[in-house]
């Protein structure tokens, strides 16, 4: 028995010590590399046993159903679905592989897993999401014809894991049936045991972070849908720290969506989805009084949501400009939200002083935002990775909106930013967004708020 105490002990120190990439030899102290984890996958279950795809190529998670029905496809294609505004098929995979399904209604949520092949985007229908897990590359082993439910050619390698094995998917092989035909016929001569692993990876300890936030970066596109770029590098990097620190001893890699709300918990921009306070208000506005503005103040709120964002903007915009006219044009990808932010009630508790003089208590009792301030804000349906056909404006509110768009589609948006402010006007970016440095940008600081200046 005590022989397998150490055993099972000596187990678990040499995985832990595989989590760092070290090992102290207990002839000289010599610190040896040892492999690290320098490959995540996103697991799932299909008919009870588990698979796995490589993280670089899932664009997120989802649940969707009701996909609209397709005639004359395979019939492994459910049909298409609207992945905000893109047009993308969703593939069953249990019956891509013949794998008994349940029999579901065509209204039946789905899990979801979206990937990206090449410059298409698929949505990939599973029993289940697990989590995301992070293995060396030399750990991935060769496919085996042991694994008789599906055709080898769609297996990249397996993987062992805390106990469990995992089928690693070739993704650009299984969906190598959109490619013309001598493309596919390319695909299955190249054979299917794949070359040898790749040598152990080394990293040295100043690299350690590196290569860990990248792959939290990874992490967070694919479950939280946040897009680490040069906006909110310098927060990620900070929160890192901290959640290296709070994990002390733990798994510090994010595995699962509960861990990914956690770290992106801190995030949000103050008074996120719900009015503003007075007090925050009042700090934006210090900052907002220092504008040149003419007669008309022109404001693009991108993302607006519900609408509490654009009220408490034409607030405090009629408050700090009160001889100007104010036009807030407030813009969502959300058509249930923005349909029905005109309508938007204030719950008593929030009135207080600030919103007093600028809302009016109807019949049934509820309150709402005055004539003059409902005037103010036109709700517009609008994907910002579209252009837009604004006049210039004096402000921009794009609070933690970057952060949730691809990068390429960030570098779009700045770039339009720089086209339709005016050279007096200001952008509020989230609070833990920054413009990339030497883009053109001056950034102006009033306690906690900051906002975004032409140089």
């Amino acid at each position: 028995m005590v022989g397998d105490l150490g055993h099972g002990l000596g187990t678990m120190i040499e995985h832990m010590e595989a989590e760092i990439g070290i090992r102290e030899s207990f002839d000289g102290g010599v610190r040896e590399p040892l492999a690290v984890i320098d490959f995540k996958m996103v697991t799932f279950s299909l008919a009870g046993k588990d698979y796995a795809v490589d993280i670089m190529q899932v664009k997120e998670i989802a649940k969707a159903g009701s996909f609209t029905y397709v005639p004359n496809t395979s019939p492994f294609v459910l049909g298409v679905y609207n992945l905000r505004g893109d047009i993308i098929p969703i593939i069953d995979l249990r019956r891509f592989f013949n794998i008994p399904a349940p029999r579901k209604s065509r209204q039946a949520i789905e899990n979801m897993v979206i990937v990206t092949v090449e410059d298409q985007t698929f949505g990939v229908v599973v029993d289940g999401i697990d989590k995301v897990i992070g293995v060396s590359k030399t750990t991935i082993q060769p496919p085996h014809p042991i694994f008789g439910d599906i055709n080898i050619k769609y297996i990249r390698g397996v993987v062992e894991e805390a106990g469990k094995l995992y089928i690693l998917l070739d993704v650009h092989r299984i969906f190598s049936f959109r490619l013309g035909e001598e493309e596919r016929t390319a695909v299955v001569d190249r054979g299917v045991v794949p070359s040898p692993p790749p040598p152990a990876v080394s990293v040295p300890p100043g690299d350690e972070e590196n290569l860990n936030v990248g792959f939290i970066s990874d992490t967070l596109a694919a479950f939280g849908r946040f897009f680490t770029s040069a906006v909110n590098e310098g927060w990620l990097r900070s929160r890192y720290l901290v959640w290296r620190d709070v994990r002390s001893g733990a798994e510090v890699q994010l595995q699962h969506e509960e861990d990914v709300a956690e770290f992106l918990s801190t995030f949000p921009s103050p008074d996120t989805g719900v009015f503003w306070s007075g007090e925050y208000a009042a700090s934006v506005g210090s900052v907002l009084s220092r504008m040149q503005v003419g007669k008309v103040v022109t404001v693009w709120n991108i993302g607006c949501g519900a609408g509490h964002e654009s009220y408490s903007l034409a607030v405090l915009l009629r408050k700090t400009f009160p001889d100007a006219v104010v036009r807030v044009h407030a813009s969502d990808s959300d058509l249930f939200s923005i349909s029905n932010a005109p309508m938007l009630t204030v719950p008593e508790h929030v009135i207080g002083d600030w919103y007093k003089p600028y809302v009016v208590k109807g019949v049934s009792g509820s309150y709402t935002f005055s004539q003059e301030i409902k005037e103010m804000v036109l709700f517009e349906y609008h994907d910002c990775t579209h252009p837009s056909a604004l006049p210039d404006v004096d402000l921009i509110v794009a609070r933690d909106v970057l952060s949730s768009l691809a990068v390429p589609v960030q570098h779009t948006l700045l770039k339009e930013f720089s086209e339709k402010l005016k050279a007096t006007g200001v952008v509020l970016l989230g609070q833990n967004e920054v413009m990339p440095k030497d883009t053109g940008w001056l950034r102006q600081i009033e306690g906690t708020v900051a906002v975004f200046s032409k140089e």
